[in-house]
């Protein structure tokens, strides 16, 4: 199989490889689509997302994929199920002699049967990725490409609403790069009023309004504080979330606050950054991503047709292509990327 690698130094391409072979509860998965988690996969390969991370690895952690075996003692998946984030190595495991960058970058990975797995033998500790590896209900019908979306959405989504975002509160976005918008997107779901998105480069604004943002800032030409005391009648924002991982661009965001408003820090920052020398302790609140609690909910807001998935990418190219999906997000020519197998 075909698998994306990079060695931490910039250098992306696909490596022949072996099939993963699934354990007694595991089942293996012909990957149907992977998707670029924009920002932290260019950090990843220049090594600048963790300290400690080991190259060369598997890169990828979006990828939708249907079982085409199972191990022996699986129970509760199925041939033909249609399943989120198959991986070619699990975390803090190697295969065929490369590490895990989450391993979602190859046509084939493992899914884990954890219920039958916990049921059999209580007492396992499993591999965190495991908790991520759901079942997509049948009758959703969703397209492979718009299905991997729903990682994303989920994980802002529960951000969102574990910093306490309810309806009618004035919430401002920063970054308006494949995370904002799909934040635009989360926010409308929980009644956030206005949300507003504040950012440098205007390209993907009409995108955001369709999204579910209320309001557009071109931080450029526009006074940041000034325009938002205009919308929100003087009262603020309740919450800023950056979605930039620029550290100067948020302390400058910061007088948009409300008196009671806090900045949640959703992008991740260069790792010589201590986020409160340049934003006040008072002034962070921190959230946890919530994929799993919110998978449910995500699923019925398909049903519904609440989501407009296809609009959260802006390419779609071949696996082969992996390489030049990534020339075009450096170039700026592309937010998001769908690679079909």
């Amino acid at each position: 199989m075909k698998a994306g690698i990079t060695d931490g130094k910039g250098r992306l391409w696909l490596e022949d490889l072996p099939l993963p072979e699934p354990g007694e509860y595991q089942c293996l998965c012909k990957n149907l689509v992977c998707a670029t988690c924009t920002g932290t996969d260019k950090k990843i390969i220049q090594n600048a997302l963790f300290e400690g991370m080991q190259y060369p690895g598997i890169l990828g952690h979006e990828s939708v994929g249907v079982v085409v075996e199972t191990g022996r003692k699986v129970r509760n998946i199925h041939k033909g199920d249609i399943m989120i984030r198959p991986t070619a190595v699990y975390p803090q495991t190697t295969f065929a002699g490369f590490h895990s960058l989450w391993g979602a970058y190859a046509e084939y990975g493992l899914v884990t049967d954890t219920a039958a797995l916990l049921q059999d033998h209580p007492e396992t500790v499993l591999n965190y990725y495991c908790q991520y590896q759901m079942k997509l209900p049948a009758d959703l019908g969703l397209d492979p490409g718009d299905a991997v979306m729903l990682i994303t959405l989920k994980e802002v989504l529960g951000y969102a609403d574990s910093i306490g975002v309810r309806l009618n509160m004035p919430v401002m976005l920063t970054g308006v790069g494949s995370v904002g918008l799909t934040f635009c997107h989360a926010l409308r779901l929980l009644g956030a009023y206005p949300v507003i998105v504040a950012a440098r480069r205007p390209s993907d604004f009409e995108l955001a309004l369709k999204l579910g943002a209320d309001y557009v800032i071109n931080t450029s030409t526009q006074d940041l504080k000034e325009t938002v005391m205009e919308i929100t009648k003087g009262h603020g924002v309740d919450r800023i979330i950056d979605a930039t991982g620029n550290v100067e661009y948020v302390k400058q965001s910061l007088p948009a606050l409300s008196e009671n408003g806090r900045l949640s820090p959703y992008a991740t920052y260069p790792s010589e950054v201590v986020l409160t020398d340049w934003i006040p302790q008072e002034k962070i609140l921190e959230g946890v991503t919530g994929e799993v609690r919110t998978h449910d909910f995500i699923c019925s807001a398909v049903r519904h047709g609440q989501l407009n998935l296809a609009d959260l990418y802006s390419h779609r190219l071949p696996f082969e292509d992996l390489e030049k999906g990534f020339e075009l997000i450096r170039r700026k020519e592309a937010f998001k990327i769908v690679f079909d197998f």
